[in-house]
């Protein structure tokens, strides 16, 4: 009998934890799905690229591969293709490598999260849900961005992995030889960061840092002994020795970077963004709002009944799903002086982000016209994630409503997951895709050209064997090549020395006939539609072998070939 009591005290104590296992397991399952079977059929140019630029680094054994065209003035140091490397050299760069990198980066994601909320003391079911809580499919815009394509999911990692560092450096910790660990660490992850991009680093990292510490301070004035202690912490011949190294690390970096760019191909980007006109401020912030609610997955579809379940479930994310990322705002102020320092500058530092980047999608052409904003609003990605965390770090400090309220909108967004992980038209569509690929290599044509959109991701479903190349059609400029995200070893005559076609779509059709005007091209050797393309094939390259002069089409050229 006692060992029966025993037994069921032990489950009992014990069953928190095993439930958070259990939901971790879930939703790992779920992004491991949407990784390695459904995002094949959303997989995309953009997400691409790192298999595309894994290839040019490894042929020109480098880097940063002179031929590149970057963009953004970002330098990617850290990022996807520095993981793909390994596959490109076993010749095997096909969206696997993509899938299996895109989980790595998951799962070191996952680990980070739970090392850094088990270092503030948190429980093991605690950390277990603070990654829970982000890997949750709450919408196809979050599946997409940091499952997809997973981007930002790195910015967030290194937040996480910068805070669990300050952790190590804090007073609390004992050891010196951890502390020193933790110094040298940080200077390098601190070089890396701003060698890669010193704008982007200072938005994702100086501003809210600085912006954090602030708010620290003025929440600190109400008690005179908190407010010394943050002064003396801050002020510390420890703090500003770190402080100075890291002053001197991040200028060398900058310098470094700008040093680098003088070398290198680079394009425009959101480097550029400009304020929008007052006269469509209005407009610009309320999609801006809607590119949240669609990310966030409180926006509901059209047509949806009001009475019917949908309807009542589409009403409550709408109500719930916002409110969830305010709520840790809301006690801030009220829990301040029970928090610890790390988890105090942990949720500030999350706000001001977030902050920043919203206001700079609200406000400025980040991506532009209105409607881009509201269709990717992927910056704000890593805070968001960040104030997820929140609400588990401040759990304890909320009432048994909000905590209901946060338990109701878990259970929702869970419930509703796999919808999005596998909704029922991915399937066609990847069918779709591999069927093109396979009829290319069965009419042997190996290299082409197409729509940005349309190029990178047949070349990595090929792994490698069709290998399509970005170009660009416009109506004031005829078709050009892409000075984007692209090589310019790809528009050379020893591109290719066999068959060349276009791959074109059906409102480019009359463009393609324009271009092969402009370049004095031959006449294409053959053309099939397929899918909803147009194909055109060359028995070479049409760009430098030219009709015959006797035939040739008097016409001013609009872009002349490299």
């Amino acid at each position: 009998m006692r060992s029966r009591i025993s037994l069921h005290t032990h489950i009992k104590k014990h069953l928190p934890f095993l439930g958070a296992v259990m939901l971790l397991g879930f939703v790992l399952y779920e992004i491991s799905f949407y990784i390695f079977k459904t995002y094949r059929a959303f997989f995309n140019s953009d997400a691409a690229i790192a298999n595309i630029l894994a290839e040019e680094m490894v042929v020109a054994g480098s880097f940063f591969p002179s031929h590149w065209w970057y963009v953004n003035n970002d330098l990617w140091i850290f990022y996807k293709q520095i993981l793909v490397i390994p596959w490109v050299l076993a010749g095997k760069n096909g969206y696997f490598a993509h899938a299996f990198t895109v989980f790595e980066v998951s799962i070191f994601m996952i680990v980070f999260i739970y090392l850094f909320l088990r270092s503030l003391m948190l429980s093991r079911t605690s950390s277990i849900m603070g990654s829970v809580v982000v890997c949750i499919g709450y919408s196809p815009m979050y599946l997409r961005e940091l499952y997809g394509e997973a981007a930002y999911t790195w910015y967030f990692l290194f937040m996480i992995a910068f805070m669990f560092i300050f952790r190590k450096l804090s007073p609390h910790v004992i050891s010196k030889s951890t502390q020193i660990k933790a110094f040298i660490v940080f200077m390098i992850l601190l070089y890396l960061l701003v060698l890669a991009n010193p704008v982007r680093f200072f938005v994702y990292y100086v501003a809210p840092f600085f912006g954090a510490l602030a708010l620290s301070i003025y929440f600190a004035r109400d008690s005179l002994k908190t407010f010394e202690h943050a002064m003396y912490r801050l002020l510390s011949i420890k703090r500003i020795i770190i402080f100075a190294f890291a002053c001197i690390v991040m200028v060398l970096a900058a310098m470094a970077h700008f040093n680098l760019l003088e070398s290198l191909h680079l394009a425009g980007g959101a480097n550029n963004a400009g304020l929008v006109s007052l006269e469509i401020l209005p407009v610009h912030a309320a999609h801006a709002l809607l590119g949240l609610l669609n990310f966030i997955g409180a926006e509901w579809t059209e047509g949806v009944r009001a009475s019917s379940l949908e309807g009542v479930i589409s009403l409550l994310k709408f109500a719930l799903y916002p409110f969830v990322l305010i709520i840790p705002a809301l006690h801030v102020k009220r829990s301040f002086y029970q928090m610890s320092a790390t988890e105090r500058f942990f949720v500030l530092f999350s706000y001001v982000g977030f902050a920043i980047i919203y206001i700079l999608y609200s406000t400025t052409a980040l991506h532009e016209h209105a409607w881009a904003a509201r269709n990717n609003i992927r910056y704000i990605s890593p805070f968001l994630m960040m104030i997820l965390v929140c609400n588990v770090i401040m759990w304890r400090f909320f009432s048994l409503f909000i905590k209901l309220i946060l338990s109701l909108s878990l259970t929702i967004a869970l419930g509703l997951s796999w919808n999005y992980v596998s909704p029922k038209e991915w399937r066609g569509i990847l069918d779709e895709r591999i069927a093109l690929v396979e009829e290319l290599k069965t009419r042997n044509l190996h290299f082409g050209y197409a729509e940005y959109w349309d190029s990178h991701i047949y070349t990595v479903f090929s792994d490698g064997e069709v290998d399509i190349r970005p170009i660009e059609f416009s109506e004031t400029e005829g078709m050009k090549l892409v000075k984007w995200l692209s090589s310019d070893r790809w528009y050379q005559r020893d591109s290719t020395d066999g068959k060349v076609f276009f791959m074109v779509v059906p409102e480019d059709i009359d463009d393609m006939y324009r271009a092969m005007k402009d370049f004095n091209m031959p006449d294409p050797i053959d053309q099939f539609n397929y899918d909803k393309y147009t194909f055109f094939v060359f028995e070479k390259n049409p760009l430098y072998v030219k009709r015959a002069k006797a035939e040739a089409r008097k016409k001013k050229r609009i872009m002349t070939a490299p």
